[in-house]
């Protein structure tokens, strides 16, 4: 049975605000209690996080985990938790590689908001991306604009760092959770 256009576009806007829900408050415990305390929380996070997608893929019924299955994870998705797991890594990354907080607080701005806004805008964009048919060029735009908020942490520097991150995240071979994150730390450690 497949999803109405509808049903499909609401559910994957609300799996979109999670997202962008999701870098809020990576970026508020970033800020709040320091990038080691956030780094080890998240740390404890993947490892529960995979236990119970374990738990889920030998059968068991995990209610909460199925719920937030059904309302946030894509239908097409590999593994269940696929998303949930490359944004953790993601963020993992960022904490991992990058000393600076106001690097990784611009970073959470790009990874949370850019990607976010980027899918709800995209979703209704109209003209598509030669090298990637399932990005628009309204969807990169949006990105763009969106993560130039990473401007509050670092200056002039958000610019070239949403230009980098924005060519990442349409690229068709890659998960954008990770991809996003890696252009970031690379970005930070040759600039």
């Amino acid at each position: 049975m497949s999803i109405k256009p509808s049903l499909k576009m609401e559910r994957e806007t609300a799996r979109q605000v999670f997202h962008a829900a999701l870098g809020v408050a990576a970026l508020a415990l970033l800020l709040l209690f320091g990038r080691e305390f956030t780094t080890g929380l998240l740390f404890f996070i993947i490892i529960g996080g995979t236990f119970l997608m374990n738990k889920r893929l030998l059968g068991e019924k995990v209610p909460v985990v199925q719920w937030l299955e059904w309302q946030f994870e894509r239908p097409d998705a590999p593994l269940p938790g696929w998303g949930s797991a490359c944004y953790a890594a993601g963020v993992l990354l960022l904490l991992t590689f990058l000393t600076d907080a106001n690097e990784i607080a611009a970073s959470l701005v790009v990874l949370g908001l850019g990607d976010a806004i980027s899918t709800i805008v995209g979703a209704r964009g109209r003209i598509v991306l030669p090298y990637n048919r399932k990005k628009t060029v309204e969807g990169a735009a949006a990105f763009f604009l969106a993560s130039l908020g990473a401007w509050y942490f670092v200056g002039p520097a958000a610019i070239p760092l949403a230009a980098v991150a924005t060519v990442a995240e349409s690229l068709p071979w890659l998960e954008d959770n990770l991809a996003i994150p890696v252009a970031c730390v690379v970005f930070f450690l040759v600039l």
